[in-house]
């Protein structure tokens, strides 16, 4: 059995417990051991980011954490990532498909890395073929995937040797991975288990023993999901397992831990958050005990902190390369991205609820007007847009006036076409009802779905929730068989973000025109969806 997290491991849990209270008290200080295994000792470091999206601007930061690290015990470092390194990302890196964050990864020194939704933005093939390359250094991993061809580079776990320590990662993404891919791409994608069942077994297979299946010092696991809904599994992470780095949701979590006391941590987003840890090892095998403890004396280090941890951050002499490539990076996007697309007097604003429903409804508007510029959606007559698929703040960013190519594509970054779907009256006024939440007050806000501007409703609201008792579309009422063709992008038409109405129509057509593009295209006719062919 492998240690866990601030102390020794131990088959008796009375002793694990004993130990595990003892170490608590001492926030993250060494248990004292037997002298045998003090002799024996190894110090590794493990250096952790998660759903950096491309953040390349935040590039130098991550490389002073890094050399930080490595500084802190040179020779000894291991730098990896829980996931959604690419996919999602500003204009800068999203413009040459995420190829500026991919060769920074390279710079870094970034090695491994789990799976995360977000590498399969742009499909199984394209993750496989170019995100994974073997040429761009990365061992990309997620246990609980199928292999099949399309997955060749994928592995379930990579070794590493560091200072006479074989450390396993062991990677895996969401078992909720269905519900944040499209379906067109879901299709090429099969969960064999979820990922702590998988995870444990490759740990359970790496801690057995045995030399011709593999064995570890110490096991570390990369998943890309919640630490929360990691700690609360049902199954749990068992005593093989050191370490535990989750990612997915953008949050700096810490405090949480595995049944056996193995720390779980996960490090915010955007590369605005680095993880170091020490691991402390002694044996081998799964003899091993493995003490983690912060190597900074915090779990996280935080771009926002103002003091640094020690006058050497203040020499450290970082790569030249990422500055280099950002300052490329930024040339590049400047010529395509900063042309203005057209001025807008709306503060098109997600941080109120006037600005986020005039954002629904204009990206619903234009949903609808880039449908009818196809052969595909030349009929379509309500458009969708889901709130969960914007990624910034406001359309319009800088606020002066004039919104660019650049600020449309980096609200919409995320890698979703333009498509139809057909549905029957009756869904249609469902998903339209959808469009209001209340709060825990019982307060109705209208800004859970954008519905296009064109649609009117006779809406009551009651304890049972809220109906729509009539719907005019162009101001013609709708009845319920009536088939009505309806757009959005590609991920809420196939039952993304839970809308699962969507799923109930017929005759399903991505029309190939990117989502953000419709918006663009929108914005440069005026803003007026063009009338139905």
């Amino acid at each position: 059995m492998h240690g866990d997290g601030l102390r020794f491991a131990w088959p008796r849990p009375a002793k694990i417990m004993t130990l595990l209270i003892a170490a608590t008290l001492l926030a993250g200080t060494l248990v004292s051991r037997p002298a045998a295994a003090v002799d024996d000792e190894r110090t590794v470091t493990i250096a952790d980011i998660t759903d950096f999206h491309g953040h390349i601007e935040h590039g130098d930061w991550v490389e002073t954490e890094v050399e930080q690290a490595r500084r802190h015990n040179p020779g000894n470092t291991v730098f990896v990532s829980t996931g959604d390194l690419v996919g999602g990302s500003p204009y800068p890196s999203a413009v040459q498909q995420d190829r500026p964050t991919l060769d920074m990864a390279g710079i870094w020194g970034l090695t491994v890395s789990a799976m995360g939704n977000h590498e399969l933005d742009r499909g199984v093939d394209d993750f496989n073929d170019r995100v994974a390359a073997p040429n761009n250094g990365i061992d990309w991993l997620a246990a609980n995937v199928e292999r099949t061809e399309q997955f060749s580079n994928l592995r379930d776990y990579t070794m590493r040797t560091v200072n006479g320590t074989r450390i396993a990662f062991v990677g895996a993404v969401t078992d909720h991975l269905s519900s944040v891919l499209s379906a067109s791409i879901m299709k090429d994608v099969h969960l064999k288990d979820t990922a702590v069942r998988s995870v444990n077994r490759v740990a359970d297979m790496l801690s057995d023993g045995d030399e011709s299946n593999g064995e570890a010092d110490v096991v570390v696991a990369l998943i890309h999901d919640d630490a929360d809904i990691v700690a609360r599994d049902e199954t749990g992470l068992n005593g093989n397992i050191d370490l535990v780095y989750t990612g997915h949701t953008h949050a700096n979590k810490t405090g949480r831990h595995t049944r056996f006391g193995a720390p779980i941590i996960e490090a915010g987003s955007y590369g605005n958050t680095l993880a170091v840890q020490d691991l402390l090892v002694s044996g081998s095998g799964r003899n091993a005990r493995v003490v983690v403890r912060d190597s900074f004396g915090v779990p996280l280090q935080r771009r926002s902190d103002a003091v640094l941890r020690s006058a050497a951050a203040t020499s450290l002499q970082t790569d030249t390369r990422v500055t280099d490539l950002v300052r490329a990076a930024n040339a590049s996007a400047h010529a395509t991205g900063d042309v203005p697309v057209a001025n807008v007097s709306q503060p098109y604003d997600k941080t109120d609820e006037q600005g986020r429903i005039a954002l629904h409804t204009l990206i619903a508007d234009a949903a609808l007007d880039g449908a009818r510029r196809t052969s595909d959606g030349a009929g379509a007559r309500v458009g969708f847009s889901n709130p969960g698929s914007l990624r910034t703040q406001a359309l319009d960013l800088d606020g002066d006036g004039t919104v660019t190519v650049r600020e449309a594509r980096d609200m919409m970054a995320l890698q979703f076409d333009n498509a139809v779907v057909t549905l029957d009256g009756a869904h249609v006024k469902r998903l339209v009802a959808r469009q209001w939440r209340h709060d825990r007050d019982g307060v109705w806000h209208r800004d859970a779905l954008g519905v296009s501007s064109n649609v009117s409703a006779d809406i009551t609201f009651s304890d049972r929730g809220v109906a729509v008792n009539a719907l005019s579309i162009d101001g013609v009422p709708v009845d319920d068989a009536q088939p009505i063709l309806v757009t959005g992008n590609s991920f809420l038409l196939t039952g993304g973000d839970g809308f699962s109405d969507f799923l109930t129509g017929n005759d399903y057509r991505d029309t190939g025109v990117p989502y953000a593009q419709t918006l663009i295209d929108f914005l440069r006719a005026g803003g007026r969806p063009q009338s139905r062919s």
